[in-house]
């Protein structure tokens, strides 16, 4: 009798754990989305007084700054935009004094 007992504990066990397996299988890429958007914030809200103090250190207008940024995306979105436009300045023909000529001695 002892060994039924044991063997219906071990069944119910084995049930729980089944169910549990299953019910985190579907619930799996919430409880990851959650953990990602809080750890997005913790480094929005560590990187974001440093990223203010740089734009401003590049003359960015204020108005173009996030205030409040809440994703990476919005932190860094003049960032992206400096890099976007450093090629897009029309080139300057060269200067007379920047030509460098062939001497010969």
């Amino acid at each position: 009798m002892n060994s039924r007992i044991v063997s219906y504990i071990a069944l119910v066990v084995s049930v729980a754990s089944l169910g549990y397996a299953v019910w985190l299988h579907q619930n799996i890429d919430s409880i990851a989305q959650a953990a990602l958007r809080q750890r997005e914030g913790e480094l929005v809200r560590h990187f974001a007084p440093n990223m203010l103090e740089f734009y401003q250190g590049f003359g960015i207008p204020k108005n173009k700054i996030p205030k409040s940024p809440q994703t990476l995306e919005e932190l860094f979105q003049p960032w992206v935009e400096i890099i976007t436009n450093m090629d897009s300045t029309p080139e300057q023909p060269a200067q007379s004094s920047d030509t460098v000529t062939n001497v010969k001695k």
